[in-house]
């Protein structure tokens, strides 16, 4: 089994992303999994947003999460192809409003745990993601995101869809965290 490992800086704007997209079709000769990073400088923008979520302002983490929503949304409409864009900006979208609602969560608490932590940064993840996954759909690879908040909690699962996957000739794209937990 290929594992192919995307950092940030492989997969922050449009050149980037086109070059790793490449790298992922010429490691196809295999059976590949694809983890991801957040892409780009996302995570210290969904900290600070958490953090100004959790000191009471959120307006200005609303602001933060918005614009994250907007690049993304942006960035996909140029280079996802139109017949798979619709999917994606439907999963960003709900991904980015379970985020606005994690925010309003930390405003009424008014901490900012490690734990809130990683499940603000985890949004970065999931939704680099999406986006990669429907890049390779875009480019007639069959691509699967793994950007659901359950695949947090249910990890033996998980394994068995990816290994599921691999059988039908799929590629997961996965968080970065979530590796090690699978045991890769």
């Amino acid at each position: 089994m290929n594992q192919i490992i995307l950092s940030s800086s492989e997969i922050q704007d449009e050149k980037t992303i086109a070059a790793a997209t490449q790298r992922i079709t010429l490691a196809l000769a295999s059976q590949s999994i694809v983890f991801v990073e957040a892409m780009g400088k996302t995570v210290p923008t969904l900290i600070e947003a958490g953090e100004k979520s959790a000191d009471q302002d959120l307006v200005l983490a609303s602001a933060l999460a918005e614009g994250l929503r907007t690049y993304y949304a942006q960035l996909a409409q140029q280079i996802i192809s139109p017949s798979v864009f619709r999917e994606t900006r439907s999963l960003l979208s709900g991904l980015f409003e379970e985020l606005s609602d994690f925010l309003k969560g930390l405003y009424l608490l008014g901490q900012f745990n490690d734990h809130a932590r990683r499940m603000v940064s985890s949004y970065g993840e999931r939704s680099s993601c999406v986006l990669i996954a429907h890049v390779l759909r875009s480019r007639e690879l069959n691509a699967v995101p793994f950007s659901e908040r359950e695949l947090f909690l249910e990890i033996g699962g998980l394994r068995l869809e990816l290994e599921s996957l691999l059988d039908k000739k799929s590629i997961p794209v996965v968080p970065l965290s979530l590796r090690p937990a699978l045991g890769f």
